[in-house]
């Protein structure tokens, strides 16, 4: 910050009515009461105020939803500086809400130090409004009141304001009533300060939701005991005479130190405060009061001198020197970092950001493109679908389409047009054989049609505990055994829970009726029965974890195991035909299973982490699920191939850390809502990437594409590693206006090729001789472009300080290896995350047909007529998805319109990879794709689509091929790809990878941030969500924001 010596003295005028510090205040009556808002309203207060000032150096962190709201009338407030104190002295009354925060390192988690932030203050006198607003920043404004003249009056107090009351063109200032607070109780004298102290955190420290931080928060609040003083914390600021800019902005701390205290009383009884409807002051918004009547918690009454001494500046932002950030890569994880550093206000003025992409487009493993060639078709990497609980990434969408402004009635206008809701799943059952790569039938088809629940994605900030998670599939266990009782058990003798061999019941039975006070044999008689009283026995559990005795856990371990021994006694290889109990069974068993091992491995104490070594199918094994039908059931496989959980892409060796699958799988059951998943409107390219690209040029982000990151150089400055140069490779020339999206339908789109039209002729020509792919690591362009130019591709040097300050690493993990190769040695964190977090190649294909899913022999639909999204299928191709909602958006000629579109995809099997001098590695990774999606297409697909087979195999006229060919030469005109790029590869979470994960500000180097799914981010997989919730990290370890990123914290 500047040296106050570089600032001049302040002038003082004949006769200023401005006082020095410190000010002293005697004899001050203060009121007060504690009134719940809620955090997510003080927060959002804090985030548009103290931490839009902080320029990312901290954060601010609002500690508890209560909001203490203090009447106080202070008898005698002076200056102690001389010439002021010989002035005179002056009565004032201060009414304020104070809100509670921590002060959080940039990048990280543990509070450092805590602050009473004043939000809003009213006094009755212009010199104590003065004084307050120009020497410390207090917000203060002009009020009227009432309140008691001493303690033992009525408790009756009322705060009126001027402002405008509603904002309207017509609306006139003038006075308006804002709150009341009235009580009954009588006020109770206490010895002092010590106990007046003890005594409320204790009572507030017990309310539910009180207390949102650690124990070292807390002990700086109990040394209030000893040393009695509140560390105030203000924005103080003031504007240019356009209103616009501020010539001083600054984060300021005063101490209240307390001097002496007279007396202290504590009421009997709560207070009830009544919140007016007031656009001026809206309360309400600002903290989260409700308007009309609410409690007005633990009223005390304080009478007590203090001393208020200079303040110490923790921010001055008012002279603002820019930054710039080289953001290098187009995926979700750099994106969202972009779109965060450049949502606040004012960012222009922090920074400058640069964004430098491979090839002509963005997305990366989400990059689509339309071929004009062909119908304008979409062309995908793969099958992306959004699940419901990505409230990250749909409240990113929501945001970019508000910005994006799109007319109403235009395609894609809104996020609700771009997303729908997908309920409607199949999970294809082979019930042949068990194990982990046995799919070879016989099949039959899972079709669960998912209920929609209440909500939207994106606006859901509540945390679900694990205990509550818990209890939720506890209900969904008790549930499917009270079904099977029912429906599957007919012989009532089989309801019971068989003793011992010598007559007695199981332990547990004992232990579950002596906690419900229930006789033992009444339990045992039934599953119905022993089922209520488990249900009784949860019930009575307190919510917090830390509250359970071990004994509980243990109780409802071995309460599981008996319940699903009783299940294990209906298993037999009749449920190969009897789906509907083979079901409940595998959903029962596999809930009870997961249940047991989260109890007996300490899951709700220590966190998923602590089964992340050992593969989820070897986990449900050690802890007893069902070999025959349960561990590798389809539900299980689904989730397998969901996140292309295959070392190697080898089907034969599923990896996945087991605590990061049964994160997945219940966040995927338990926390979305509306839908369970989501489909794309359009091409992910024209969903996502067009608009938020659009978005973010509109604010003045730079995009510079066909740069091609070749590598970071280490340096050092001020003692710390850092990046000192980027070396980029200048794919074209002449490109720095080039346009990346061409409309197709009224939509801007992505091309499937750079747009020829736009580049220098010669390497368009080029370009399209050789078939180049610009975003292929083993593209021989360089090569080429030398031998017919006469000289090598052009190369740029990024300098820090110069082209960049910051950094922030958007690139895939799997491209740490090459273009991070010189910072590995520096940086043991990043070396070990580059070693041990894995990704894995790809395959999809794409065919257009021209019969309709029916006529193709899929006539199972939901009770809407949603068609489904299917997976645990055969390999290769596990996953298969109908997206005939994308047709709409393609453009096919007249007579060839297909009538449906289906996507397929799964892992692809690469032991290693080439260096990337070997130019025919991908033709020949395509060739591979290619042959197994025809083997598909001839051997396996009449499960799907029976009426697409005749008897000499796959009848391949039912697909739409603009060039007319016959037989097998038909797949020529669909879309096939392998994705071995690094860019393009899946992350994997194979055992004990995840505590290797870093987070965004962990790279080793203090201008290196990391963006992607490949971090620590409390989700620890491959996906969207991920991959926004790593560029959200990388932006707030930059700039601040977001301060909350929803289920970092791990669910």
């Amino acid at each position: 910050m500047p040296n106050p010596t570089q600032r001049p003295p302040f002038l003082y005028p004949p006769g200023s009515v401005l006082m020095h510090s410190p000010l002293e205040l005697k004899n001050a009556q203060m009121f007060g009461f504690w009134v719940e808002g809620t955090l997510a309203a003080l927060q959002a207060s804090v985030d548009q105020t103290l931490n839009v000032c902080t320029q990312g150096k901290m954060q601010f962190k609002v500690l508890t939803p209560f909001v203490m709201l203090t009447f106080t009338n202070v008898a005698h407030a002076n200056s102690q500086f001389p010439a002021d104190a010989a002035k005179g002295w002056g009565q004032e009354t201060d009414i304020i809400t104070w809100v509670m925060v921590g002060q959080v390192p940039t990048g990280g988690t543990e509070i450092e130090h805590v602050y009473f932030y004043p939000m809003h203050i009213w006094v009755n006198d212009a010199m104590a409004l003065i004084n307050g607003r120009e020497l410390f920043g207090y917000p203060k404004y002009e009020c009227t009141y009432t309140m008691p003249a001493a303690v033992g009056d009525p408790l009756a107090f009322t705060l009126a304001a001027k402002g405008f009351q509603p904002f309207a063109p017509g609306t006139e200032l003038a006075l308006h009533p804002l709150l009341e607070v009235n009580g009954t109780g009588a006020p109770r004298p206490i010895a002092g300060w010590v106990q007046w102290l003890e005594e409320m955190l204790t009572f507030l420290r017990s309310l539910p939701g009180f207390w949102q931080f650690g124990e070292g928060a807390w002990a700086q609040l109990l040394a209030m005991l000893h040393s009695p003083r509140v560390d105030q914390l203000f924005l103080k600021q003031f504007p240019d005479s356009a209103g616009e800019r501020a010539v001083y902005q600054a984060i300021v701390t005063a101490p209240a130190a307390v001097q002496k205290v007279h007396s202290v009383h504590l009421f009997d009884d709560t207070a009830t405060l009544n919140l007016h409807a007031f656009d001026s002051f809206p309360l309400d918004r600002s903290l989260g009061w409700t308007l009309g009547t609410q409690p007005a918690l633990m009223p005390f009454a304080v009478n007590f001198d203090f001393v208020v001494s200079a303040g110490e500046e923790l921010v001055d932002n008012s002279v603002v020197k820019k930054q710039k950030i080289a953001i290098l890569g187009g995926g979700v994880g750099a994106m969202t970092a972009a779109f965060w550093l450049t949502n606040q206000p004012d960012w222009t003025n922090r920074y400058e950001i640069d964004v430098y992409q491979m090839g002509w487009r963005l997305g990366g493993k989400g990059a689509s493109g339309r071929n004009a060639e062909v119908g304008e078709r979409i062309e995908e990497h793969g099958l992306h679908i959004w699940f419901g609980f990505y409230d990250n990434a749909f409240d990113v969408m929501q945001q970019t389409y508000s910005a994006l402004g799109r007319p109403a009635g235009t395609p894609l206008a809104t996020w609700q047009d771009a997303f729908k809701p997908q309920q409607f799943i199949s999970l294809a059952e082979s019930l042949g054989p068990p194990g982990p790569d046995t799919r070879n039938g016989p099949w039959s088809m899972w079709n669960i049609d998912v209920p929609l629940k209440p909500g939207q994605p994106g606006h859901h900030s509540e945390a679900i505990s694990l205990w509550s998670a818990l209890s939720t599939l506890l209900a969904w266990i008790r549930q499917g055994l009270s079904d099977i009782r029912a429906k599957h058990v007919a012989d009532a003798s089989q309801h019971g829970l068989a003793p011992a061999a010598d007559g007695r019941h199981a332990s547990w039975l004992h232990r579950l009726s002596v906690a419900v006070e229930a006789d033992v044999e009444h339990l045992a008689a039934d599953v119905h029965h022993a089922l209520g009283a488990l249900e009784q026995f949860i019930a009575a559990l307190p919510e917090a974890i830390e509250e359970h005795d071990a004994d509980d856990h243990a109780l409802l371990r071995d309460a599981l195991r008996g319940l699903r021994a009783w299940l294990g006694g209906l298993v037999s290889e009749a449920m190969a035909t009897n789906d509907t109990l083979r079901r409940l069974f595998i959903m029962v068993d596999l809930g009870a299973t997961c249940s047991i091992g989260m109890l007996e491995d300490g899951v709700l104490k220590h966190g998923f982490e602590a089964i992340n070594d050992i593969d989820f199918y070897a986990w449900l094994t050690k802890h007893g699920a069902n070999a025959r039908w349960t561990v590798y059931s389809a539900p299980v496989r689904g989730f397998y191939d969901l996140v292309f959980a295959y070392e190697n892409g080898d089907f034969s060796r599923p990896n996945i850390e087991a605590g990061t699958m049964l994160r997945g799988m219940m966040k995927v059951a338990m926390c979305y809502h509306g839908g369970i998943m989501f489909k794309m409107q359009a091409g992910m390219g024209d969903t996502v990437f067009g608009p938020i690209y659009e978005v973010l040029k509109r604010r003045g982000v730079r995009f510079h594409f066909f740069h091609k990151v070749l590598g970071l150089t280490p340096g050092t400055a001020d003692d710390a590693k850092v990046v000192d140069r980027i070396e980029l490779q200048q794919q074209l020339t002449g490109t720095a206006d080039y346009a990346p999206l061409r409309p197709v339908q009224g939509l801007d789109c992505w091309p499937s090729t750079p747009r020829y039209e736009l580049l220098d002729p010669a390497q368009a020509a080029l370009l399209q001789a050789n078939q180049i792919n610009l975003e292929s690591h083993w593209s021989p362009w360089p090569q080429v472009y030398e031998a017919h130019f006469g000289q090598p591709l052009p190369q740029r040097t990024l300098q820090r300080g110069v082209d960049f300050d910051l950094v922030v690493y958007g690139l895939s993990v799997a491209s740490l290896v090459d273009v991070a190769a010189p910072l590995l040695p520096f940086s043991a964190g990043l070396a070990a995350c580059s070693n041990a977090v894995q990704a894995v190649a790809t395959q999809a294909y794409q065919v257009w047909s021209n019969k309709d899913l029916a006529q193709l022999g899929w006539t199972t639909l939901s009770p809407s007529g949603q068609e489904p999204v299917l997976s645990a299928f055969s390999e290769p191709y596990d996953t298969w998805a109908p997206m005939e909602q994308l047709l709409v958006r393609e453009q096919w000629p007249a007579g060839q319109q297909p009538r449906n579109v289906s996507y397929f995809c799964s892992a692809l099997p690469v032991a290693s990879y080439p260096p990337s001098s070997e130019a025919g590695f991908p033709a020949a990774i395509a060739a591979q794709a290619k042959q197994n999606a025809i083997a598909q297409l001839e051997q396996r697909i009449g499960t799907l689509w029976p009426n697409a087979v005749a008897p000499t195999g796959f009848d391949w006229s039912v697909l739409v091929d603009l060039q007319n060919g016959t037989g097998a030469a038909r797949f020529d005109g669909q879309y096939w790809r392998g994705n071995v790029d690094p860019s393009e590869r899946y992350v994997l979470s194979v055992v004990n990878s995840s505590q290797y994960r870093l987070r965004a500000d962990q790279s080793g180097f203090s201008n290196l941030f990391l963006a992607g799914d490949w971090l620590k981010t409390g989700l620890d997989a491959g996906c969207v969500e991920a991959a926004t919730m790593g560029g959200m990290q990388a932006a707030r370890a930059i700039c601040g924001y977001p301060a909350v990123i929803r289920g970092e914290g791990g669910f």
